[in-house]
């Protein structure tokens, strides 16, 4: 039992109701939520004066706060979690042929990227709010076909093709030039010992391997492999739709907190950073980081709803969507859980991944 769920057993029935009620209203309006508009709205058959009572006791307990002496409540993050967790009526799934009529068009190719960006959109309108996609990370991709390029003199153009749908491009000092016979040579070498190892499963052993066998080319081996194992930087790929979301949000109406957001929303390696943090928090497979519990201060007004795509068995990356604590949550999680499962089945189809 979760902490919060715990937490949520001490409250009345009646509180539980309260707290509800004035979650689901400020999600709608943005406007605190005094004890008149509770009693008239919401039916609760007690006085104000009554409600003002819980109410007191929910921000007492921090699960509620008020703004301006003279306001109604908003909630808290620990509000917002207990919404979430205990609280709010399950998501009902998004249609399959809802998702089918939004993307039959655009994912009917073999980019990538083409793909990844027009479900960063899909989600978005599924969802109401900002959306983000990782790619999948190349690290742990899977070498499909290996080819040397000769740049002239005594550099090349490693070029690799992975299981993953991406080709990396990277730029090696061979130390001595090498004619394209021996370019050609060399790739087939590393083609057959290399093809179907992730990246970063190309141990020091295995390069000590491939070097004694091909003694001649040493050097040139060394420096192709560092190459290829190591990570570039900047190389997260992050999509982002319906940015524009954030701005028309009453929460950041101030020019230094939208800036700040946006800013972010421009850093690929950032948003990659965040969905890690989110991915690794234990939990269903939807996860949701409310406020505080995000690690990046200029994201601490915000929610994210997050869940892993996958194929043949192995996580790829990442859908989220984001927005104010003020999110609407079982949209949002309908959402990003029929996308990920729609991720995964279209990459299986398009790409024909299987569990190596």
């Amino acid at each position: 039992m979760s902490a919060k769920i715990a937490e949520a057993m001490l409250l009345t029935s009646r509180q539980q109701a309260i707290l509800k009620a004035i979650i689901e209203d400020y999600i709608l309006t943005a406007e605190p939520v005094g004890s008149r508009l509770l009693a008239k709205k919401f039916g609760f058959g007690l006085s104000p004066a009554t409600l003002r009572n819980e109410m007191a006791d929910l921000e007492e307990g921090g699960l509620l706060r008020q703004p301006h002496t003279s306001a109604g409540r908003i909630p808290s993050d620990a509000g917002y979690r207990i919404f979430v967790d205990v609280l709010m009526e399950r998501p009902t799934q998004v249609p399959a042929e809802e998702i089918g009529a939004l993307t039959r068009f655009s994912f009917d190719q073999r980019d990538l990227y083409d793909i990844l960006q027009q479900t960063a959109k899909v989600t978005a309108l599924l969802a109401g709010c900002t959306a983000i996609v990782r790619a999948p990370r190349q690290q742990a991709a899977r070498v499909q076909l290996l080819q040397l390029v000769s740049l002239g003199a005594d550099e090349a153009m490693v070029i690799i093709v992975t299981d993953r749908g991406g080709t990396l491009h990277r730029r090696v000092q061979l130390g001595h030039p090498l004619s394209e016979d021996e370019l050609v040579r060399l790739s087939g070498f590393l083609n057959h010992h290399l093809r179907g190892q992730p990246l970063d499963g190309v141990t020091g052993r295995l390069i000590v391997e491939l070097m004694t066998d091909m003694e001649r080319y040493a050097s040139v081996l060394q420096q192709l492999l560092e190459r290829i194992t190591a990570p570039d930087a900047g190389s997260e790929r992050v999509f982002v739709a319906n940015a524009s979301y954030l701005a028309e949000q009453p929460e950041f109406g101030e020019l230094d907190k939208i800036r700040s957001l946006l800013s972010l929303l421009e850093r690929e390696n950032a948003l990659a950073e965040l969905l890690t943090h989110v991915s690794s928090q234990q939990g269903e497979a939807v996860r949701v980081a409310i406020g505080r519990e995000i690690p990046l201060v200029d994201l601490q007004a915000c929610s994210v709803v997050m869940a892993p795509y996958a194929v043949g068995g192995q996580v790829f990356g990442e859908i989220g969507v984001m927005g104010p604590t003020r999110l609407g949550y079982p949209r949002a999680i309908a959402a990003v859980e029929a996308m990920a499962r729609h991720l995964s089945h279209t990459l299986t189809r398009v790409f024909g991944y299987r569990e190596p």
